[in-house]
């Protein structure tokens, strides 16, 4: 083992965004539905926006700090997008 910490897909989805924000790396977003999961803290990401991905999927490698013995820390979020459910019912009246 080469001692990599590979973050994986926690759903079937499509990546909605990847952003490299200063001091965190790269960041992966994945809509499932009416839910984000975010993956923060990657390198070497394994996907593009737009692409489909399965459960388990490779989305990158964690981050190694070589400054605090190559702790790898994946930050990571589920997030529920708001009023999801109420523009649904709204396409359903018109």
């Amino acid at each position: 083992s080469n001692g990599k910490i590979t973050a994986r897909s926690v759903f079937k989805g499509e990546v909605s965004a990847i952003s490299a924000i200063s001091g965190a790396n790269i960041t992966v977003i994945i809509r499932h539905g009416s839910f984000l999961t975010v993956y923060s803290n990657l390198v070497n990401v394994k996907v593009k926006k737009g692409d489909k991905v399965e459960t388990k999927q490779e989305v990158g490698d964690v981050y190694a700090d070589p400054r605090v013995d190559n702790n790898c820390i994946l930050k990571f979020m589920i997030i529920k997008k708001k009023n999801a459910i109420n523009k649904k019912k709204r396409i359903a009246k018109i």
